[in-house]
């Protein structure tokens, strides 16, 4: 069979070797015209199929265009059909990494809390306009100050149909006729999913239109973290009892021309130092046990706490001694505000904001609620996991370091102050009470700032005698100097 097959068309195939060597004219002109016609109808084909096919290409490539259009051009959010309700949030946030929790306008250069709450609720299409959704916050926290009960409330989307009063109601479902409960939306579980890692949503709580989170506040809760060290702790703690009631605390804070604050007086409700962890005997860096600063009040100024933080470390060092607190306290003994140190923000937290009647919420029954929570937990287990981790590598160099035998580290021409190098070790100078290597041309002291920050002077002035900075009435009265010549400018131009 192959054979014959092979014997009837190898003419053919000779004949078209031939022919497809010879030029155009040659190759056809002994075709007779039935086969020139068929040739020709023969190429007409082959064209309209590439012609065709071409076309289909460019039609199904034009369909892909137009889907990948449409998903990357969404369709209006229709407003509309929606409700809005007034609501509360409580949130945490670890704000080092941030240049204070109140957005600045530009959150490329200086991120804010505020900024990535903000862009979270636009996300989820919970509110419009940042500016248009009734806004406020509980505290301002600065660049650095962390908080883990910061409460805003604002206005948002809502499930509920327009003429609820709130109340979770029911509609009717066209099908059977059955009641079906209408559910509020999981603001916690929305908005954890576009925040990032070191901010949280913790619950929020339905409110009263008039509501606001920083004016409806009855008080405020911070802590400051501290190492004790060789603070004398008690002392500090007698100091602390000073600011209980109600004072002026010009000179406990950062007096904002701007602002025209005339009234400083603010109540401090409790104080209170206390240990964090205890000491082990068998813990090989004693100095690490931790402190907290325990305050609450019914607002504060700017720096304020930072402020305060900063006097009670002068007074555990015994630089100062707690009647600083009275005289500071006192305007007409401290008119103006002496020219010292602030406290470090790194250790600071907003750590509770109290409200009345406020019921926060988690999820819409106990199945969402359970795992809002776990979801929760486990986010800021891993987050705790990841510093912790860090901090035990940090611990393992400090206990190295530590063990180091001081004899073998000082030079023969430095001496220590009333502290024997023998069998000492470089943690026990830490620990110390004088805890400076210095020659006799180069005696300094250091001034705890906290959160790991010391100041070195070379020769410590006490408070009452340092430079004091303008009056808050001297600042005030500049600023509107300032601001009228800069309008009257404006008016000239």
């Amino acid at each position: 069979m192959l054979k014959n097959i092979i014997k009837t068309f190898k003419p053919l195939i000779i004949t078209s070797r031939k022919m497809s060597q010879l030029s155009g004219n040659e190759k056809y002109s002994n075709w007779t015209k039935k086969q020139l016609i068929e040739k020709l109808l023969f190429y007409e084909e082959k064209f309209e199929e590439n012609t065709l096919n071409s076309t289909d290409s460019q039609i199904i490539s034009t369909k892909k265009e137009d889907k990948k259009n449409k998903k990357t051009t969404a369709r209006p959010f229709d407003w509309s059909k929606y409700s809005i309700r007034h609501i509360a949030l409580k949130i945490a946030y670890f704000g080092w990494n941030y240049s204070g929790f109140a957005s600045q306008g530009n959150e490329e250069d200086f991120p804010s809390v505020e900024g990535h709450l903000f862009k979270a609720l636009l996300n989820a299409k919970l509110i419009s306009d940042p500016s248009d959704c009734n806004f406020s916050k509980c505290g301002r926290t600065d660049k650095g100050v962390s908080g883990l009960g910061q409460v805003v409330s604002l206005d948002v989307r809502s499930n509920l149909p327009k003429t609820s009063p709130g109340i979770t109601p029911f509609k009717s479902n066209n099908n059977n006729n059955e009641q079906k409960k209408i559910e509020e939306l999981l603001y916690v579980d929305i908005l954890n999913r576009s925040l990032p890692d070191d901010i949280r949503v913790l619950s929020w709580a339905p409110v009263e239109k008039d509501f606001s989170a920083r004016f409806n506040c009855k008080s405020r809760k911070y802590k400051y973290f501290f190492v004790r060290g060789n603070l004398d702790v008690e002392l500090m703690r007698e100091a602390a009892n000073r600011f209980l009631g109600t004072h002026d605390f010009r000179n406990f804070c950062k007096v904002d021309g701007s602002k025209q604050i005339i009234n400083f007086e603010r109540t401090i409700l409790e104080v209170g130092i206390d240990p964090v962890q205890y000491k082990h005997q068998d813990n090989p860096l004693e100095f690490r046990e931790f402190y907290v600063f325990n305050l609450r009040g019914t607002a504060f100024l700017w720096h304020q706490v930072r402020f305060m933080m900063s006097i009670l470390f002068l007074i555990g060092q015994k630089l100062e001694s707690p009647s600083i607190i009275d005289n500071l306290l006192d305007i007409t003994k401290t008119p103006a505000k002496p020219n010292y140190e602030m406290a470090s923000e790194i250790p600071l937290v907003l750590y509770d904001c109290e409200f009345d009647n406020l019921k926060w919420q988690y999820g819409r029954d106990s199945d969402t609620l359970f795992n809002t929570l776990s979801r929760l937990y486990k986010h800021i287990y891993g987050q705790w996991y990841i510093h912790t981790t860090k901090s035990l590598v940090y611990s393992t160099l400090l206990y190295d370091l530590g063990e180091m035998p001081l004899n073998q580290l000082i030079q023969k021409n430095y001496e220590m102050k009333e502290l024997k190098t023998q069998n000492k070790l470089l943690k026990d100078l830490v620990c110390s009470d004088n805890n400076i290597i210095t020659s006799s041309t180069n005696a300094s002291t250091s001034v705890i700032l906290g959160g790991g920050k010391e100041l070195r002077v070379r020769n410590y002035v006490k408070i009452s005698n340092k430079k004091t900075c303008d009056t808050a009435e001297s600042k005030n009265e500049k600023y509107n100097v300032k601001r009228i010549k800069l309008d009257n400018s404006e008016t000239e131009v």
